[in-house]
């Protein structure tokens, strides 16, 4: 059975924290005075687009927050996935022939 335009809005009004963007581990080298290469885990970089520019922007969590921040990006995959189908119960809805509603041109 479909859900409806309602019940889909309800679960997008109580679905809780989300952050649009992603993130990603990283690592560094560094060279040494004797020349060896050392390889390290890095802070790991938050990529999100900055709704007023629109532009790419990174900030650097730390790493104690990864696995938390990573928990909120996958959130928000579902919250979109949740946005697509409350647009098609409305669509359906509003266009379905038995819809009371009259589209005036």
């Amino acid at each position: 059975m479909q859900e409806t335009s309602i019940s889909i809005l309800e679960k997008i009004i109580n679905f809780g924290p989300f952050l649009p963007g992603s993130v990603r581990k990283t690592k560094e080298k560094r060279t040494l005075k004797s020349g060896k290469i050392k390889v390290y885990e890095a802070q790991p970089i938050y990529t999100y687009t900055d709704p007023e520019t629109g532009k790419q922007k990174q900030k650097r969590i730390p790493k104690s927050s990864y696995e938390y921040v990573l928990k909120l990006t996958l959130r928000y995959k579902e919250f979109k996935k949740l946005i697509a189908m409350f647009e098609r119960a409305v669509i359906s809805e509003n266009l379905s022939p038995d819809s009371k509603k009259k589209f005036n041109s």
